[in-house]
């Protein structure tokens, strides 16, 4: 049996590499998207919010400058005094060194605060340039943003962006926005101003929030994933490297010990069994194959000592022949010869009478190894049956796989339903109107979701179509290990036929034998009339030369067979060493 050298499988290309890379893209892949998405959505809610304080502040502040134009109208306050009040409520009040102090009350952020151009663009009120001259100001890309405002607050309002240093960074340039509209009492360009880093300051620490929870999720997912892949990988590479023993004929490792419950222990379990059984049935082979070698030496032994005494029964024979010769030419040492002859043919009696008890001594062993060959032919059914059985059961495995394959559909299946019915909802949230913005943005995070367990089901179906493929694997080796145990099945049934050609053949010896002792006691008695009687001894002479005649040819016919039996036992010697040979491949 061929060795095959272990490789170790390389982790790219294994099952544990492939759990591992899905589950963490399955894991990275939504806290991304959920990332994006919720700062995105943050940044655009809180720009659009800003915007609306922005535009509320201005709408505030001409109703305030409505109001005291009104007072003035009605003669209680001066015009002064009015815009001065405005300045106050909508800034501070002015200090000594011409500056004012930001009024806390009207929030447009950390660096926000209210301006007031005039038609020609001076400062009317400002926190700390009040008074200046805006209108040839501009910012890094050429933008005169002061005459941009007055601008779009003639055209009915609007907002303006431009970029401008942080007041207390003057190093740091970011984008600013400003709502303009014009007063119509004042002819005052009333701006509420901020930088776009104010609006969206909340959604930047909701994102950076988001990257440390995503990143620690990773990080414990990782783990999580890599000991999870542990359980379900370890206990698959101990079942191949079971199998690989297995297929180098290696019977001698423990059994595997698999403490989980599933498909893959019932994987081992079913191994182990395989394992259990061909040891023995190859413990037994072993046993039986040293017993039928130490019979078939028996037999062959004993074969050459038949033919050992056939050939001592010819010589005997011979001398018998020319005793009657003799015999018949000289009447006057018939007494001496006969003597002679009467122990001869005694001792041809009893060598007969040792021959035919060895010879069912060895027609008895010769029953032995038949029956020792019957038990080797059931063990060889039953690892026949073993097999066999293995192979369904990796058919089962296969059908499992299957199954798995048609729930996996099913959870498709309800995925693209659920996708549909999120349009369905968004629909009908769109014909809502604004009451049912809310559904939509739910509809479109459920249709999302629904897609998101749509590409985790397709990459689901991909493994388990790898799980098929290495049980197809499997279900091939099983097979090709089926049709070895039928060839050794057959084989041995050869032998066993081998056997009972033997049985038939030393049968026929035993026959052939006891004919001889027939012969012998025939002959015993015809020497003992002639013995007795000298009268008859050309008539017993007669009788005496047929008779040798006939003990020569069952000689020589006994000494033929003996050849075939002491031939078929080197065969049968030649066929249980091969047998031999073929277990001690296997390690018990």
């Amino acid at each position: 049996m061929k060795k095959q050298a272990k490789s170790k499988p390389d982790f790219h290309s294994s099952i544990k590499s492939k759990l591992i890379g899905i589950s963490i893209l399955l894991l990275i892949v939504p806290m991304i998207v959920i990332g994006m998405t919720s700062y995105q959505k943050s940044s655009t809610s809180l720009e659009q919010i800003g915007k609306t304080n922005l535009q509320n502040s201005v709408e505030f502040t001409l109703a305030t400058i409505e109001a005291y134009n009104s007072e003035v109208s009605k003669g209680t306050i001066s015009l002064e005094s009015a815009q001065e009040k405005v300045k106050g409520i909508i800034l501070g009040e002015k200090n000594g060194d011409g500056t004012r102090k930001i009024n806390a009350s009207i929030d447009l952020g950390e660096n926000g605060y209210m301006i007031v151009y005039s038609q020609e663009g001076t400062r009317i009120a400002h926190p700390s340039k009040e008074g200046a001259s805006a209108w040839d100001d501009e910012d890094e890309n050429g933008i005169k943003f002061a005459q941009e405002m007055i601008k779009i607050a003639n055209n009915g309002g609007g907002f303006t962006f431009y970029n401008s240093a942080l007041p207390n960074n003057k190093e740091q340039i970011e984008e600013k926005v400003s709502y303009s509209k014009v007063d119509p009492n004042w002819e005052w360009v009333v701006t509420a101003s901020t930088y776009m880093t104010d609006f969206n300051q909340p959604a930047t620490e909701l994102f950076n929030i988001i990257l440390i929870v995503s990143g620690i999720s990773i990080i414990l997912g990782v783990i999580i994933i890599w000991f999870s892949a542990n359980l379900i990988t370890k206990p698959i590479l101990k079942v191949t490297e079971q199998m690989g023993y297995l297929a180098n004929g290696d019977l001698t490792k423990e059994l595997l010990l698999i403490k989980s419950k599933d498909e893959i222990s019932r994987l081992a379990d079913a191994m182990n069994l395989l394992h259990k059984n061909l040891r023995n049935s190859m413990k037994k082979v072993s046993e039986t194959s040293e017993t039928l070698t130490s019979h078939s030496e028996e037999l062959s032994q004993s074969a050459d000592e038949v033919k050992m005494g056939s050939e001592q029964v010819a010589s005997t024979v011979q001398e018998l022949a020319a005793g009657s010769e003799t015999q018949a030419n000289n009447a006057s040492d018939l007494a001496s010869v006969m003597n002679t002859f009467v122990e001869t043919v005694q001792e041809a009696n009893e060598s007969g009478l040792r021959i035919e008890g060895n010879s069912k001594a060895v027609l008895s062993m010769t029953s032995d190894g038949a029956e020792l060959m019957k038990q080797s032919i059931q063990q060889m059914e039953k690892i026949h049956s073993i097999v066999n059985e293995s192979v369904e059961k990796v058919a089962g495995l296969d059908k499992q796989s299957q199954e798995i394959s048609n729930l996996v559909t099913v959870i498709k299946d309800v995925a693209d339903q659920t996708n549909l019915l999120a349009l369905n909802a968004a629909i009908e949230a769109a014909r809502a109107g604004e009451h049912g913005k809310g559904f939509a943005v739910v509809a479109d995070e459920v249709r999302k979701l629904a897609e998101q367990v749509s590409n985790s089901v397709t990459d689901i179906t991909g493994i388990v179509d790898n799980i098929q493929k290495e049980t197809f694997i499997v279900s091939d080796s099983l097979k090709v290990g089926y049709k070895e145990v039928e060839l050794g099945k057959t084989q041995i049934e050869s032998t066993g036929e081998t056997f009972e050609g033997i049985s038939v053949a030393v049968t026929e010896m035993v026959n052939s034998i006891t004919t001889i002792g027939k012969n012998l006691s025939e002959i015993s008695a015809s020497t003992q009339e002639m013995n007795s009687s000298v009268v008859e001894i050309a008539s017993v002479s007669e009788e005496s030369a047929a008779g040798i005649e006939q003990t020569s040819a069952s000689v020589q016919q006994t000494s033929s067979i003996m050849e075939e039996v002491a031939g078929s036992s080197k065969h049968l010697a030649n066929l249980a060493e091969e047998l031999n040979t073929l277990v001690r491949e296997f390690k018990l």
